[in-house]
């Protein structure tokens, strides 16, 4: 009975990301802006020239974002390791929540090099007891972004 009552959690949950749809957009240096569906971009071949990401108003190069890749396992339990890259130095803070918005732990407060970086959430909250099952949120932070995974802790 729990494990249908998880698989129908789970089903429920990954309905939401199928049934997004995304799209390509690009700005030409014309002026012009020109939108494909993700599903009709079969190849994208640069050639000639520059190519890259800019300021949305022309001026230069954008900063590239910071990246949270994976947390894995997940479902987990007992413990999940949330991954993230860096494209510069940069203080990054990295925190648990539960669905309700509270704050569950903050599991890293620190100023990083750039790279990969990983830390590891036990199951447990800020004062080492550990949280029950359910669905969490991991949130990165890294100057004025916040990238957010959903943690789903199985016991």
């Amino acid at each position: 009975m729990r494990t249908q009552a998880l698989f129908a959690c789970l089903l429920l949950l990954g309905t939401g990301a199928a049934a997004q749809s995304y799209q390509l957009t690009i700005h030409l240096s014309g002026g012009q802006t020109v939108t494909i569906p993700h599903d009709e971009i079969a190849r994208l071949t640069f050639t000639e020239g520059a190519s890259g990401a800019g300021d949305q108003d022309g001026t230069g190069p954008a900063r590239p974002a910071f990246t949270v890749l994976r947390a894995y396992p997940n479902p987990f339990n007992p413990a999940t390791t949330i991954e993230y890259e860096l494209p510069a130095a940069a203080a990054v803070t990295v925190r648990v929540f539960d669905l309700h918005g509270a704050l569950v732990r903050e599991l890293q407060r620190e100023s990083l090099a750039a790279g990969l970086h990983r830390v590891v959430w036990n199951g447990a909250d800020g004062d080492g007891a550990p949280v029950a099952s359910g669905v969490y949120l991991c949130a990165v932070a890294c100057g004025d972004e916040v990238l957010s995974r959903q943690l789903i802790l199985v016991k």
